[in-house]
């Protein structure tokens, strides 16, 4: 991973690029004549990738102590991803997704936040190029949202964000792909650079490795998979204030976990996994983007549970 400016990491720029790499108009086409493996794609943490279909996620994650020991910070963390709309025309496909969470988050006495209802809504449009008899494809998309409390609507709480990816299908088992990816929120540009890789050795494993989420899947049966995942979490909102107290939220983490999915029937799938946060961090800063505390989170274990409807 390249990071290009400070502080480049966050759920939804990463996320997006497994599902891009995960892609229901890429996954399972191969231009050589190796059939494709039966194992589908495995979405351990819930964060919308392998198969398409709307997702219902909640994350209870347990207090995450300030390292000054001034107390700590309690989340509670609610995800859907709803597919919209998918279209395609020869070598090219179109699609539209919408994603919002809601993380309720109490800061305790941190410079008087107390509790924060924060939200992020997003659309997603997504174009991939795959063409006839080659391994290479193309995929990109742009991703405008808002990201904040609703208390004090501003053009800080805008977000959005852009990738570009070229991949090459080695085999019908493995995929490379390289991209750039780019977003704006809360008046910071980043831009990352990633290099991806997803090996399916057999039709049990799969190795999912496009840092900085890196998953682990076994499926002893069609309607089993255990899974081992390590990935980025938090946020960044804008939040109702005096110009001169908190504005802007800053959280960033680690989960790692473990998991388990039942699938039941053609459509629904039922999914737990438990594991521990660590090295996060919250900055709080007012509207002029001045850093009026930084402090460092303790670890802390969390657990999960995810409904999915596929189709």
């Amino acid at each position: 991973m390249l990071m290009l400016t400070h502080h480049p990491f966050r759920p939804l720029v990463l996320s997006t690029f497994l599902v891009a790499l995960a892609c229901p108009a890429l996954a399972g086409t191969s231009s050589t004549d190796d059939p494709a493996p039966t194992l589908e794609l495995i979405d351990p943490a819930a964060l919308g990738f392998g198969v398409p279909a709307f997702t219902l996620d909640t994350t209870f994650q347990d207090t995450l102590d300030y390292d000054d020991g001034r107390g700590g910070l309690d989340t509670v963390e609610l995800r859907l991803i709803a597919p919209l709309a998918k279209w395609g025309s020869g070598d090219w496909t179109l699609g539209a997704t919408l994603n919002y969470s809601w993380t309720h988050a109490d800061f305790g006495s941190r410079l008087g936040l107390g509790t924060k209802e924060m939200q992020t809504v997003a659309a997603q449009i997504f174009a991939a190029y795959q063409p006839r008899n080659s391994p290479w494809w193309l995929l990109g998309f742009v991703k405008p949202g808002i990201a904040t409390d609703f208390e004090d609507l501003t053009s800080d709480g805008f977000t959005a964000s852009a990738l570009g990816l070229i991949g090459y299908r080695w085999n019908s088992r493995l995929d490379l792909a390289v991209g750039v990816y780019a977003s704006y929120a809360l008046q910071d540009v980043s831009a990352i650079g990633a290099i991806g890789i997803i090996w399916r050795p057999n039709d049990q494993w799969i190795i999912q490795a496009t840092p900085p989420i890196v998953a682990i899947g076994w499926r002893p049966t069609a309607d089993w998979t255990f899974g081992i995942v390590s990935y980025p979490s938090g946020g960044q909102w804008e939040v109702g204030g005096s110009d001169d107290t908190v504005r802007q939220v800053d959280l960033s983490l680690w989960r790692a976990a473990v998991s388990v999915e039942r699938k039941v029937g053609p459509h629904w799938r039922f999914s737990a996994r438990v594991g521990v946060a660590f090295g996060g961090e919250l900055e709080l800063r007012d509207s002029q983007e001045r850093v009026l505390e930084d402090t460092d989170l303790e670890t802390a274990p969390f657990g999960a549970f995810a409904v999915k409807w596929a189709f």
